[in-house]
């Protein structure tokens, strides 16, 4: 692989992505380029040996994409929409996004397309002991979920290399601010839970999400496969919150909601989904009582892929980021 192209620059993965590749980069990779919105300012990176370049552009647009993929080996498409104000905001930045960007890469002769994606693309386990595995059938209860599952299955039959990463809620710094919250709440007040906050729970924390990305890019066994990368073990949402609390150095506090609460908020979400419209704390509470553990043992077989950081070492160093910044 001499030149990648990384889409969704500047953004909580790509930064942490290039940074892995200005400090460790593979034997015979020449440049990095970034496909970044037009005035955005990517993240200053610099590296000995390899070139990191930037190209102003947007997925929609077709003469940005053929100029970013131009000459390009390989893609890692981050780019995406997690939140939006209306549901066919999704459908146009993740899947047709995605098809514009495939459509250019094909074009242009790249090799391997990695995809990342989401866990949400599968839907939701049926208990606590069920870990989603990707031999499993899609069931997307969202339309995020819905507009990635439909990513992935244009990436995996475009004829390219293709390769679907799933990740779960990333942590670990930058901390966004949605979680900067979270941990002032939880310095401050109460932290609202529901039910009994034994829910199944995987994350990813990002340095993890960086291996899985490397290794997607380079194995040989890769392509047209789809790979869960998450943490080891699978947590619970209480497990969660005590290790944010203990990084923190506070005894969590918690704001008691009936798991009822979940469900009438999850048929809530799907009322206004109807319409057209979606309110992301409608959205997250609805979530709350899902089971939503996944088995990273394809990723541990056929990539080699190793977890090393832990619930709680992330938890640490995404606290500690906030502090050094004055955030809480």
């Amino acid at each position: 692989m001499r030149k990648l192209l990384v889409t969704g620059v500047p953004g909580w993965l790509t930064d942490a992505f290039l940074r892995s590749l200005a400090r460790d980069h593979w034997p015979d990779l020449e440049e990095v380029r970034s496909l970044v919105m037009p005035g955005t300012r990517p993240p200053h990176i610099k590296s000995g040996s390899v070139r990191f370049t930037t190209v102003e552009g947007q997925l929609e647009d077709e003469r940005s994409l053929a100029i970013a993929t131009a000459g390009c080996d390989a893609v890692l498409h981050a780019a995406g929409l997690l939140h939006a104000r209306r549901t066919s905001e999704w459908y146009e930045v993740n899947t047709a996004g995605t098809n514009c960007l495939l459509k250019a890469a094909t074009v242009s002769g790249v090799k391997r397309f990695v995809l990342i994606s989401t866990n949400a693309a599968a839907g939701r386990a049926s208990g606590p002991e069920h870990l989603m595995t990707e031999s499993e059938p899609s069931r997307p209860l969202s339309h995020y979920g819905l507009s990635k599952r439909q990513a992935e299955e244009l990436v995996l039959n475009a004829g390219l290399d293709g390769v679907v990463i799933r990740p779960c809620m990333f942590y670990g710094p930058p901390v966004p601010n949605r979680h900067v919250e979270i941990y002032r709440r939880i310095l401050k007040g109460k932290i609202p839970i529901v039910g009994s906050g034994n829910y199944a729970r995987s994350l990813t924390h990002i340095d993890n999400l960086v291996q899985g990305c490397r290794l997607a890019l380079t194995h040989p066994q890769a392509p047209a496969e789809t790979f869960y990368i998450a943490d080891d073990p699978v947590y619970t949402t209480r497990q969660i919150l005590e290790a944010m609390a203990q990084a923190l150095g506070v005894t969590p506090r918690y704001l008691r909601l009936p798991a009822s609460f979940a469900t009438l908020a999850y048929w809530g979400d799907r009322l206004i989904a109807s319409f057209g419209f979606y309110w992301q704390n409608l959205h997250l509470v609805g979530e709350a009582n899902w089971h939503v553990g996944v088995s990273i043992a394809k990723a541990k077989s056929i990539l080699g892929y190793a977890p090393r950081v832990t619930l709680e070492e992330g938890m640490r160093g995404g606290i500690e980021w906030c502090r050094s910044r004055k955030l809480l």
